[in-house]
């Protein structure tokens, strides 16, 4: 009976997956169904896996990631803004480039020289006083800024771990739990069948049936509540692993 009763809840918990595959071509991975004879935990893939899966997939871990290459790129950059200061110039002169000017130690005579024509190249460096001042401290601060950064990363994924590794006991527990009440309303739904046909035989009266009943009708709604935890710890899982429930079934 329990096994039956066990039987259902997994169908019910593996409806979607049933039903997309009746719509479209068995891919070459079908899913994984677990085994109600044995232990959840003894069914799936160790925890570490299941964390490794979980931080390698989180959409959370991925920004801070890229907050930190966003970092190191800022300052990379500004480990090469003083060549900002640095100039290359290029002209060229021609035609007449003669100057006059006046000799002062002799009055009326008046000296010419001309101004090479041709290329010229150069480089020009202008080093303002605040990028020296300054430099020390703007580098300490994107240090700082990256430190902080892969600190939020470190954060986020402990942060994930314990949520992980929560719902992984709380799936275990909902899974042990369910088995349990499952047996608890087989077996209520069985004393009450045996005590029906005691009532209309006379061997018991209609207090001890009332009282079956009671019993029948709270273990069918321990089990349905149950189950919904179940099912909601189910489902809660793939989205936060990233990956498909079946990819966390150990492969037989």
């Amino acid at each position: 009976m329990r096994s039956n009763i066990f039987i259902l809840v997994l169908l019910t918990v593996f409806c979607r997956v049933a039903n997309a595959q009746a719509t479209k071509p068995l891919l070459k991975n079908e899913p994984i169904f677990l085994d109600e004879h044995v232990d959840l935990q003894e069914q799936l893939i160790p925890l570490d896996s299941i964390i490794t899966l979980a931080v390698k997939h989180s959409s959370s871990v991925k920004f801070q990631a890229d907050l930190i290459d966003i970092a190191q790129a800022q300052l990379n950059s500004n480990k090469n803004l003083w060549t900002n200061n640095i100039v290359g110039f290029v002209n060229y002169s021609g035609g007449n480039q003669s100057i006059v000017t006046a000799d002062n130690t002799t009055p009326g005579v008046v000296n010419s020289s001309n101004v090479t024509n041709g290329l010229r190249v150069g480089v020009q460096i202008n080093l303002p006083l605040s990028e020296l001042m300054t430099r020390k401290a703007r580098m300490a601060s994107f240090k700082y800024t990256i430190t902080s950064t892969i600190d939020k990363k470190d954060e986020a994924i402990q942060e994930l771990k314990q949520v992980v590794i929560q719902l992984y006991y709380t799936l275990i527990y909902n899974s042990n739990l369910l088995s349990i009440r499952s047996e608890a309303k087989a077996s209520a739904i069985n004393q009450y069948s045996i005590a029906e046909k005691q009532f209309k035989d006379g061997a018991i009266d209609i207090g001890e049936l009332s009282r079956l009943k009671t019993i029948e009708v709270n273990a069918r709604a321990d089990y349905e509540e149950v189950r919904r935890e179940f099912a909601t710890a189910y489902y809660q899982m793939e989205p936060l692993v990233g990956v498909p429930f079946q990819q966390l079934i150990l492969k037989k």
